[in-house]
């Protein structure tokens, strides 16, 4: 999706503060085996070091969007980013360790130096459209060796003469990434789809599932 928005991506890790440096260079190095070449800052939004940190990244006259699960703070960073207490923040669930929706509708806001930033409600997932090309970039070890397949309409699932289930035997391709790979690639296959063709593929699936749970009795 980054790749297909061409779009400049980084990555804060919050709430530095409650792990230890290792713990950070760890998960930094785990993000970096996937995408070597986006940038990761880990900061605090209780420290104001870190926040002045953070605020450098933000260009006037470019528009940014902070996206993320709820509770992660990015309701408190967006106060500490216009120095006020502007937005509504809420603790952790204590029943399940989980943020609770501060935000409940997108929101602009035009930072001091002319920089704008979207404030978007937590979120479960992403959804992808049409991602044909910046699926490629992000598997560009999968691209290359589908290039190598015996047919040219190979889905890299079942096909014999297949380069990428070839490379993953061979060690090439990390299980991790492939199923990754089908999985994105599928979604955005069903995303292509008219409204008319879900429907046919939902009903099918209703059905499908109703005899299953029939037959399960």
């Amino acid at each position: 999706m980054i790749n297909e928005s061409n779009i400049t991506p980084v990555i804060f890790l919050s709430k530095s503060d409650l792990i230890s440096s290792d713990e950070i260079e760890s998960r930094k190095y785990d993000i970096n085996k996937i995408m070597p070449d986006i940038k990761i800052e880990a900061f605090s939004n209780n420290r104001l070091t870190d926040i002045e940190y953070i605020r450098t990244h933000f260009t006037p006259s470019k528009t940014y969007c902070l996206l993320g699960s709820s509770g992660v703070g990015k309701t408190t960073l967006l106060n500490n980013l216009i120095n006020q207490e502007l937005y509504k923040t809420q603790p952790i669930r204590e029943k399940d360790g989980r943020g609770k929706h501060t935000t409940t509708r997108r929101e602009l806001i035009v930072l001091e130096n002319g920089a704008i930033v979207v404030d978007n409600p937590g979120m479960r997932e992403l959804g992808i459209i049409s991602i044909e090309s910046g699926l490629d970039n992000t598997f560009d070890e999968i691209a290359e060796l589908s290039d190598q397949c015996r047919y040219t309409d190979c889905t890299h699932t079942i096909e014999k003469g297949c380069a990428v289930l070839k490379g993953i035997e061979e060690g090439n391709i990390s299980n991790e990434r492939y199923h990754n790979y089908i999985k994105m690639y599928k979604e955005s296959l069903y995303n292509e789809m008219s409204y008319f063709e879900k429907r046919q593929k939902d009903k099918k699936f209703g059905k499908f599932m109703h005899a299953y749970l029939k037959n399960k009795k």
